[in-house]
């Protein structure tokens, strides 16, 4: 199981809403792909990936590497970025 677990910690650094994902497929999972069961854990999926995007937008246009910020620093990032963020 080494190799799920080394793509699971590559999934972590290449997307930040790699949690709210599989809590996404484990609520499909628990609820026999009733979606409308799921609603809240879409929803937080979503709200992550605009998130994270519009951060990723802002890096990019002041020149900041990563544009994506590595797992050690979102939480500095998302309370830096979390006041001025609108969804």
């Amino acid at each position: 199981n080494e190799i799920k677990k080394h793509s699971s910690n590559r999934a972590e650094v290449t997307n930040p809403c790699y949690k709210e994902h599989k809590m996404s497929l484990t609520c499909l999972d628990h609820n026999y792909y009733d979606r409308s069961k799921c609603e809240a854990a879409f929803k937080n999926y979503k709200t992550c990936k605009e998130f994270w995007a519009y951060v990723r937008k802002d890096r990019k246009r002041k020149g900041l590497e990563p544009h994506v910020p590595q797992p050690a620093d979102r939480d500095r990032i998302k309370a830096e970025y979390m006041p001025s963020f609108r969804h």
